[in-house]
């Protein structure tokens, strides 16, 4: 008999995995879709505390920032906002040095579209100055960010 053929838990127990399905019901969200047994969570639990200090950690090695204490604060700060306190999701899915690599390619998008709609605006005074260098900066630790990641992917 093959896998195909069979049916919920034997075609579980056949393939040595379960089937995660998405579901509205919160009581049905770690049951497996095929045979309706629990299934164990996909998650790695966060330290929210120990994220604080390794972003306070960096911000004393960020070039360029004038308060790193005050930086790492309002970075933390939007982080826990975007993302809360709960544990990351569906870890054995993910690379996460990939992902983090298309972030910063997306980060240095946006900056791009920032320095292109800056440009749009024919602006020659102190302030526009004073954006397109906070903007190149930004594309700097982009830069960096990118290269110091692909190092990592690279091992």
């Amino acid at each position: 008999m093959t896998v195909t053929e069979l049916v919920g838990f034997d075609a579980c127990k056949a393939e040595g995995r379960h089937v995660k399905t998405d579901v509205a019901n919160p009581r049905l969200q770690n049951l497996c879709g095929r045979c309706g047994r629990l299934m164990e969570p996909d998650e790695m639990r966060r330290d929210v505390s120990l994220e604080r200090s390794w972003t306070e950690q960096a911000a004393t090695f960020a070039q360029y920032v004038a308060d790193p204490d005050a930086a790492a604060a309002a970075l933390t700060l939007m982080r826990e906002k975007r993302m809360g306190d709960g544990p990351w999701l569906n870890v054995s899915e993910r690379d996460w040095i990939v992902e983090a690599l298309e972030e910063v390619a997306d980060l240095s998008a946006y900056v791009m579209a920032a320095l292109t709609a800056l440009d749009a605006q024919q602006r020659d005074d102190e302030d526009a100055g004073r954006d397109r260098m906070l903007l190149f900066m930004a594309l700097s630790a982009a830069v960096t960010a990118f290269d110091s990641l692909r190092a990592v992917e690279q091992e």
